[in-house]
């Protein structure tokens, strides 16, 4: 075991395949939605959840579990990690590995840092989990976009075999102001007609790995 854990920002592959991965939820209302959308469509994702956020949605995680959805694990308080202590860090990371296991969640459980941010410490912490962290290759900037045809912009102008797409299905409500994530879902609704026109198959970030 060395000292960083293994980070994947995206996958060597020459077929078109693909990860659409979402952070920060559950949420009650855009992530059943997101949901809705793929059972209707045969598509898997990868959900990269807070600790938190199973606690209170408990029922759409194991519908995500029980529609074959990735888990992945996004700490437990989505705080930044950066300057935290070891002990603070890994008490992030396992509580919210306990609390998928208890719904059900089997095989490896990849991590995503809040914010996409990491240092040695966290890194030593993840070294020592044995956990992969994944990262992405196409940034789309949704959460702070209200023009679904922007999020689609940035996504085909880098898409290609073996990339990780990174959206939001939820966030942090600031000054009041409460999460919107409708242009996301907008975003999606199209993206998931049009990439496979353009050969692309979706698959969740373990299926993309192991390919």
């Amino acid at each position: 075991m060395g000292i960083f854990p293994k980070f994947i920002y995206k996958v060597k592959t020459n077929e078109k395949l693909v990860a659409l991965t979402f952070d920060d939820g559950p949420h009650p209302l855009f992530t059943t939605e997101l949901l809705d959308l793929f059972k209707e469509k045969g598509i898997k994702a990868t959900f990269f959840v807070t600790g938190s956020g199973i606690k209170k949605h408990q029922k759409i995680v194991i519908r995500m579990i029980t529609e074959g959805h990735e888990l992945g694990n996004h700490s437990y308080s989505h705080k930044n990690l950066i300057f935290k202590k070891k002990s603070t860090i890994r008490n992030e990371i396992k509580k919210t590995d306990v609390l998928l296991r208890g719904l059900g969640v089997k095989g490896d459980i990849h991590f995503r840092p809040p914010f996409g941010r990491i240092l040695f410490v966290a890194s030593s912490v993840l070294a020592s989990l044995n956990k992969k962290v994944i990262m992405w290759n196409v940034p789309t900037k949704d959460f702070k976009e209200n023009d679904p045809n922007v999020i689609l912009k940035r996504i085909y102008k880098r898409i290609k075999p073996g990339s990780i797409m990174v959206l939001h299905d939820s966030g942090i409500e600031r000054h009041g102001k409460k999460i919107d994530r409708k242009a996301t879902i907008n975003a999606v609704k199209v993206l998931i007609d049009e990439l496979p026109k353009k050969g692309y198959k979706f698959r969740t970030v373990s299926e993309l790995i192991n390919n």
